[in-house]
């Protein structure tokens, strides 16, 4: 593979950027950013505090404050290089993958439960993925073409959930792909010129080309396939009957592999919409895949598109990628972009400041699109560790960084914090990946899909035509029962209507044990043979199932066991592990607390049920379920790009000032409790929240105020209660 001249001329410019790590980057923006103060003559804001410095750092790098215990040695610390090497720390920490997860699942979206349950099967796997990238920080241009490229099923492949988000809809996906690592909106395009953007309707379809002929919506065995066996088996009077559950028996097989592959068909063309009014072609022409910025890319629509697409899309060459992705990381770190918004540039967009941005481009390239290094070069800048600008930035109103943007905590920023005030280790080790549950699922479903594609298609059609007898067999019963349970509905009998749920549910399991018995078993026998070269055993018999089976949703399992698909393979070895370096934690929290030894396994039971009970927001669902604290805060529900609110609302403070947080911060075994425990004096106490909540100490006039308060009676408890309401507490200063 050669590197074009451009290439070549791009990173060796971009490396005089990264001539040295660290100090030397950060040196050089801040230089820029000076020049750009003095013609403006505007000064740099006063250098942050210590105490400012290291609530901002954590929350901005790992999501949370500082315990005090963190907070203290920092503050203690006489190291000249103690900012850089906090940095660092940081950075390299499950804290920092936990909070950078957040900000890509905004981006793209992730959620557990996908298009209302349709990507169940990809959702749980697909955000274990992201979470997994993330912490191996892999390069942000891999870490797109990997999303972009991705095909195959979701047991072997995870990233195919990127496309599964927008399951059936691929001209939604190239819209949003186009938004995100573009930062262009070209949705309007879709249907019509963009009417304030030179893209039009033609560009649009080509750009939509090359990712189109990827299929999302595979729900089984097509019935096109079984289409001419079909029909001849209807024109049989001997077999027409049963000739006649054919669909219903494609479809159930359907479901245990339904949505969990994306797979290219060179037959799937995208055509001009019918109503295409353009010169340039006619209504439902085959459009072929074309770039509409940069560098030219054509593809024949049967061609190598995904790819080319890949390729286009995160070269240094791309007008737009490299620009996004810098713009995107400054916002981050300094609560503004150069370029605003940061989704929607122009040919006309001129960033706030011009050589900045050029400069953090070349900066990103020289990288690698390693976007730890490159963060790493903006937080030890002497512009990011200013005091933060408190005036509000009005919209097109131009900033030209003397400090970071005062900003509010983001929901999952909020609630960490609260994790963080009851966690005395808040960042513990955890399992990855995927639960134990979804791991079987995976595992069974698996297993069922790679034994299938083993079968011709006349094959699954002789076996569902045997099938079929059974589902002939309930057809009647089955009507009877479902009359009978229109009738309890109508009644409103919910004990007759769930007796009679269960019995409909019991028929049609049986009647789905054909599809066990003639197309399931042989196609793993012959899956089991594959693998091992040897004849399979004999299957298991299917066992009528209880209530509990049926409840269940009738998920069955894998009746022969097949080498290379074992559910213990499937799920994370390290779960056991994590386990174990938590209780080594816990004991080791005792010791430092001074819990006497009497008390050792209360306090255990006591971390174990915090640990259960209030995990980081990274380990929750994706979005939180609705009235989570997380929700009340403002998490976006994930269904468009970028769709938290950090706005104050009366929900949150209802939350702050009524809920059960309060609470759950002030009982025995808490961080906070404990930091309490360890202050003799009412005096320490009040030092002890205040570096507790602030992380720093409280002022005279503080310390006066409360001294008045406590004389009026009020207590401690009173004082964490107003603290935790202010400005202070949550705001990112």
């Amino acid at each position: 593979m050669t590197i074009s001249t451009c290439s070549l001329l791009l990173f060796l410019t971009a490396i005089s950027v990264l001539s040295a790590e660290g100090s030397e980057g950060s040196r050089q923006i801040d230089a820029i950013l000076a020049k750009d103060w003095q013609q403006n003559r505007l000064a740099a804001n006063p250098a942050a505090s210590d105490e400012t410095f290291v609530r901002r750092v954590h929350l901005d790098i790992i999501g949370r404050i500082p315990t005090l215990q963190e907070a203290r040695a920092f503050l203690d610390g006489t190291d000249k290089d103690k900012r850089a090497k906090l940095i660092d720390q940081l950075l390299a920490s499950e804290g920092h993958a936990q909070h950078m997860f957040h900000f890509w699942a905004d981006i793209l979206r992730v959620q557990t439960r996908p298009n209302g349950g349709q990507g169940d099967m990809t959702g749980k796997p697909y955000l274990e993925h992201v979470k997994k990238r993330v912490r191996e920080n892999q390069p942000y241009d891999a870490f797109v073409r990997e999303l972009i490229t991705a095909q195959g099923k979701v047991w072997d492949n995870a990233a195919i959930g990127y496309y599964m988000r927008d399951i059936g809809m691929p001209l939604d996906n190239l819209a949003a792909t186009t938004r995100i690592f573009l930062g262009t909106r070209i949705e309007c395009a879709q249907c019509h010129n963009h009417p304030f953007d030179k893209w039009t309707q033609m560009q649009f379809y080509q750009m939509a080309a090359f990712t189109y002929p990827l299929e999302t919506n595979f729900t089984g065995l097509s019935l096109d396939e079984m289409g001419p066996m079909k029909r001849a088996a209807e024109k049989n009077a001997d077999t027409a009957s049963r000739a006649r559950w054919i669909g219903r028996i494609s479809e159930n097989l359907g479901d245990f592999v339904r949505y969990s592959k994306v797979a290219a068909l060179p037959t799937r063309l995208l055509k001009l919409p019918h109503d295409y009014q353009y010169p340039d072609a006619r209504p439902k022409d085959v459009i072929s895949p074309m770039t509409m910025l940069g560098k030219t890319v054509k593809c024949e629509p049967k061609g190598e598109t995904v790819n080319a697409f890949a390729d286009w899309m995160t070269s240094p060459e791309n007008p737009r990628f490299t620009t996004v992705i810098a713009n995107r990381l400054w916002k981050k770190v300094f609560g503004a972009g150069l370029i605003e918004p940061v989704d929607e540039l122009m040919d006309n967009t001129v960033a706030m400041n011009p050589e900045l941005m050029k400069h953090l481009e070349q900066l990103m390239i020289a990288s690698r699109y390693d976007m730890r290094a490159y963060l790493r070069v903006l937080y030890n800048t002497q512009a990011y560790q200013n005091e933060a600008t408190r005036a509000e930035l009005l919209p097109g109103e131009v900033y030209h960084f003397t400090g970071p943007v005062l900003r509010r905590m983001t929901a999952e920023q909020i609630y960490d914090s609260f994790v963080t005030l009851i966690h005395p280790t808040p960042d513990l080790p955890r399992r990855h990946g995927i639960d134990p549950d979804m791991a079987g699922k995976m595992v069974y479903r698996g297993k069922l899909s790679d034994a299938l594609d083993l079968l011709e298609v006349r094959e699954i059609f002789d076996g569902s035509m045997k099938a079929s007898e059974g589902y002939e067999l309930i057809s009647e019963r089955s009507k009877v029962l479902r009359t009978q349970y229109d009738a309890a509905q109508r009644a409103k009998d919910k004990e007759q209507m769930e007796k009679l749920n269960m019995e409909i549910r019991s028929l049609e399991f049986n009647a789905r044990t054909g599809i066990h018995d003639h197309i399931v078993v042989p196609a793993v026998a012959r899956l089991y043979t594959k693998k091992t070269g040897k004849a399979a055993p004999p299957p298991i018999p299917v066992a009528k199932p209880t209530m509990d089976d049926l409840k269940r949703a009738g998920q069955q399992r894998a009746y022969i066991d097949v080498p290379g698909y074992d559910i213990d393979q499937a799920i994370p070895r390290d779960e056991k592990m994590a386990e174990e370096a938590r209780e080594k934690v816990y004991l080791r929290e005792a010791k430092e607390q001074g819990i006497p030894q009497d008390q050792t396994e209360a306090y255990l039971k006591a971390r174990r049920a915090q640990t259960r009970e209030w995990p980081r927001a990274a380990d929750l669902e994706s979005p939180a379920p609705r009235g989570h604290y997380l929700r009340e805060f403002g998490q976006s529900d994930r269904d468009m790009i970028e769709n938290a609110n950090a706005d104050a609302s009366m929900p949150q403070a209802l939350v702050l000032m009524n809920s059960a947080l309060f609470e759950g911060i002030l009982k025995p075994h808490t961080q906070l409790r404990l930091n309490l425990g360890a202050a003799r004096y009412p005096d320490d106490q009040a030092m002890a929240v205040y570096q507790t909540l602030l992380s720093r100490r409280p002022t005279d006039m503080e310390k006066a105020a409360w001294a008045k308060a406590r004389e009026s009676g009020l207590g401690i408890e009173d004082l964490v209660y107003a603290l935790i309401n202010t400005q202070q507490f949550i705001f990112v200063q």
